[in-house]
């Protein structure tokens, strides 16, 4: 499995040969590397943790009904589906599917959710985040959160190896917080922070979450664009 930061809290994931991609915020993201654009292009998964423009983001442009499964929550993929998507997988919280030997399961993400369509805000049913598991590797895309308790449950019924963390602060955990649910409740292999420095408003830092996190070896800053080989690291 190889991992590649797209920038905000967009990830592509290589399984094999199928690319599965998180939250991609493409055009309204001025740091998305633009030599990136062949690597995600005619996804076979597009995942997308909750309605926010910022992680629905270009999910639509991005979608080939030839190739492509959206996975989402029952009313985001009722709403994509009234806006001609013809192929979205319907879940919720706790639920999984297996296809193509990978298995994606929605948790529970403590955050809002809504669509906005024109000059209307939809609800977007409840925030989540998505449990990646392929060949013994297991990803954890925190999605938009705060810290909760129950990450200790998605910690002892998953066991992931890698997280995708939000460090921003404003609108999800601060660094500090982000680290404190590391330190708390994972025993992580690998460690990337995720949905910071793309707007002003977005102070968290990677610096200030390595200062707070304890196992500050597993932290892996990536640049926009820069692939890990996350079967070099967690095997």
């Amino acid at each position: 499995m190889k991992l590649c930061w797209l920038g905000h809290s967009g990830f592509l994931l290589k399984c094999g040969e199928k690319k599965v991609l998180i939250d991609p915020l493409i055009s309204g993201n001025s740091r998305f590397p633009g030599n990136l654009l062949n690597e995600i292009k005619d996804p076979d998964y597009i995942l997308i943790t909750h309605g926010h423009d910022d992680h629905l983001g270009d999910s639509m442009k991005l979608y080939n009904s030839a190739v492509t499964k959206i996975i989402a929550n029952a009313e985001l993929c009722s709403w994509l589906m009234s806006q001609s998507i013809t192929n979205c997988e319907f879940m919720n919280i706790g639920g999984s599917i297996i296809d193509n030997d990978i298995q994606f399961t929605m948790v529970e993400a403590i955050h809002s959710s809504s669509i906005t369509s024109g000059n209307q805000i939809i609800y977007g049913g409840l925030a989540a985040g998505f449990i990646v598991k392929y060949k013994g590797i297991t990803v954890y895309h925190f999605g938009d959160t705060d810290i909760f308790e129950n990450m200790k449950l998605i910690a002892k019924n998953y066991k992931p190896d890698v997280g995708l963390i939000p460090i921003g602060d404003r609108f999800t955990m601060s660094p500090q917080i982000a680290a404190s649910a590391c330190n708390e409740y994972f025993n992580f292999k690998v460690v990337v922070p995720m949905h910071f420095g793309t707007f002003p408003l977005l102070t968290g830092t990677p610096e200030s979450f390595i200062e707070s996190i304890n196992k500050k070896e597993t932290v892996k800053v990536l640049q926009l664009g820069e692939f890990l080989d996350l079967d070099a690291l967690v095997k």
